[in-house]
């Protein structure tokens, strides 16, 4: 049992390394570089660099067909799918902190575009340890599978419970701040706006908070991934291309957040049908990856389409 979760990353070969590699990190210097001065994320630039991120991913995909055949590119694009729609979930989140720490006016712009940078590198870090360890762990036995959808359940729940509640979260008292507090001199000014100036400033603690909110959604999504997609390569490429493009997401987003208002509940009814995924592959029953992806992109193309055809029930 143990030697066959092992064979699950044996197949990877090194030129499937080096093709996802050396195009995701050239990607993502050239992003950096792009970016490095510190000016302003339009809109415009945003969707540019969306649209770039979107052509990347599926140009592997199409390097996953022509190595691995079509059965993988599908199972590499549902995996890509999942992780853009459980995203947003965590980019209005991202949101809340930054609004928290006073960072959302316009000429705090730029220190948003460099605190997500950071994070979602660290993001990205943390999906290879959750998703390597997933790939691992499910190939043990196929019972996990149903603890993985006890968790995927208590995400919905919590999701469920979080649009249930009116009050916003203070999250400059969230506990990783409070810690952050008790170890390290708290320079309260950004005008340096610098991560660390006469002791750490608002910017880190921001920072902070950003990567304990990316170890809990690498943890949340995990399950999602392995219950679709379970080969391990084609986890962790289709999961980072997902998260290299984050930050333009999330720039996106926020323009329109009031917009695809139904989006989140698309989300929750994904969680759902993933879960009943686990289980049914637990008992030996898998759906078929065509499928799978089918089913994935009508739930969440209703829930778009009804956010543009009515109007957010508030508003009504």
């Amino acid at each position: 049992m143990f030697n066959q979760a092992l064979d699950s990353f044996g197949e990877i070969t090194l030129n499937e390394v080096l093709a996802f590699l050396v195009p995701f990190l050239l990607a993502i210097w050239v992003d950096l570089r792009s970016h490095h001065s510190g000016k302003a994320i339009t809109m415009g630039d945003a969707a540019r660099w969306s649209v770039i991120w979107i052509i990347c991913a599926l140009i592997f995909g199409a390097f996953v067909w022509w190595e691995r055949g079509p059965e993988a590119a599908s199972l590499y694009v549902t995996g890509y799918v999942l992780e853009k729609a459980l995203a947003v979930d965590n980019l209005f989140a991202f949101f809340l902190i930054f609004k928290s720490f006073g960072l959302i006016l316009e000429q705090n712009q730029p220190l948003q575009h460099r605190i997500l940078y950071w994070g979602i590198l660290g993001a990205i870090v943390f999906r290879i340890l959750f998703l390597g360890a997933g790939a691992f762990v499910v190939n043990l036995s196929p019972y996990i599978l149903i603890i993985f959808a006890l968790i995927v359940l208590w995400t919905v729940y919590k999701m469920w419970q979080s649009g249930e509640e009116d009050e916003e979260v203070d999250y400059t008292r969230h506990w990783s701040v409070n810690l952050v507090k008790k170890f390290a001199r708290v320079n309260p000014s950004i005008e340096s706006r610098r991560f660390f100036s006469n002791g750490v400033t608002p910017l880190f603690l921001c920072l902070v908070c950003i990567e304990v909110c990316d170890v809990v959604f690498a943890f949340d999504s995990m399950p999602v991934i392995v219950a679709v997609v379970r080969d391990p390569y084609l986890m962790i490429t289709s999961s980072l291309w997902a998260a290299a493009g984050l930050r333009s997401l999330y720039f996106l987003l926020v323009a329109a957040q009031n917009k695809f208002w139904a989006l989140e509940k698309s989300v929750m009814v994904l969680l759902v049908f993933v879960s009943g995924k686990l289980i049914g592959s637990a008992f030996g029953y898998h759906l078929p990856n065509p499928v799978s992806l089918g089913i994935v992109a009508a739930i969440l193309a209703t829930g778009i389409i009804w956010s543009l055809a009515s109007p957010q029930p508030d508003e009504a």
